[in-house]
């Protein structure tokens, strides 16, 4: 198996783990979004449930933790292989499942690591860059769950850099009005059906972010 294959099939994985996620989420997991901050020695990352489908086009990370709803955060170390995870008891989905979500999440928080190395060895990424984050969407558009699972076994993921700015359609009253960097998208994996149509039943979106400094 190639490179790009493996590749592939990591993305793959992650859909997969989203939708798991969504599902065992409720009513609650309709929109989740889980963002990944690279670290030199690992990587923290936390989780959020939003009550509208536009957040995956909003480009502005401040703006996911304005509006969403945590579900949890995580830290992992890469010198000690410590993972460490608090997730949110104040909500009954996330506090009766928590043990499966954590397992879950670290899945894919792990898998999203190897796509995003794989990436910079693939030279999609350009190494020379400073990347700063990872944000992984997904969305459930019918609660039909056995209809969403066929329509991903027979999607297709397709990759594309984002050209110039994301421009945010919600204003952030947390929003530092000068910032000495930005978290800015640059390249992104969508799912897609056979012929290229967006899914019916849900949505899935890889985004890896480059910290511009200003």
């Amino acid at each position: 198996m190639s490179d790009k294959e493996i590749l592939f099939e990591k993305l793959d994985d992650i859909l997969m783990g989203m939708f798991k996620y969504s599902v065992i989420l409720g009513d609650l997991g309709e929109y989740v979004q889980i963002i990944i901050d690279l670290r030199k020695n690992g990587y923290s990352g936390e989780s959020y449930v939003f009550d509208t489908k536009e957040i995956q086009y909003l480009g502005n990370i401040k703006i996911y933790k304005s509006y969403g709803k945590n579900i949890y955060v995580s830290k992992y170390n890469n010198k000690n292989k410590f993972y460490y995870f608090l997730y949110n008891d104040k909500i009954e989905e996330v506090r009766k499942n928590f043990e499966e979500i954590a397992e879950i999440a670290m899945n894919i928080e792990m898998t999203a690591i190897e796509v995003y190395k794989m990436l910079l060895k693939l030279n999609i990424l350009n190494s020379s860059k400073k990347y700063s984050k990872l944000s992984i969407y997904f969305s459930r558009d019918t609660s039909n769950y056995k209809e969403i699972l066929e329509e991903i076994k027979k999607s297709i993921i397709f990759g594309r850099p984002v050209l110039g700015e994301v421009k945010s359609k919600v204003k952030s009253k947390n929003q530092p009005s000068k910032d000495k960097s930005k978290d800015q998208p640059v390249f992104v994996y969508m799912a897609a059906g056979r012929d290229l149509s967006y899914p019916e039943g849900y949505t899935f979106s890889f985004w890896v972010y480059e910290q511009i400094n200003y």
